[in-house]
């Protein structure tokens, strides 16, 4: 399990298990997954929300995902202890060590 909270204002949790993105069969084999949070934060009246975020993956990086995955939480829960909303969908480009926000 995966969960940031500050105690206070937010709490985080990782929804569910990645998954491979796009998950169409006719996209063939997948080269990033996505992952699914869910938070709440005291000045959205505890309200659950969720975000997407999408991960490079080949397959050398299975060793490392868990860890790329609890990196997107820290950087999340940091995003909450600024702002009481997360974008909807996010791609994560581990050589910048950010997460970006896409336009859509």
């Amino acid at each position: 399990m995966i969960s940031r909270s500050d105690g206070d204002q937010f709490h985080l949790l990782l929804a569910d298990r990645p998954v491979p993105y796009p998950n169409e069969k006719q996209a063939g084999p997948a080269e990033r997954l996505s992952v699914y949070y869910w938070y709440s934060h005291v000045r959205t009246d505890s309200q659950t929300r969720a975000t997407v975020v999408v991960l490079p993956c080949t397959p050398a990086c299975h060793v490392a995902m868990f860890r790329l995955i609890e990196t997107v939480a820290d950087l999340l829960a940091e995003e909450l202890s600024h702002c009481c909303e997360l974008a909807e969908f996010y791609e994560f480009f581990p050589e910048s060590m950010a997460a970006t926000q896409c336009a859509s």
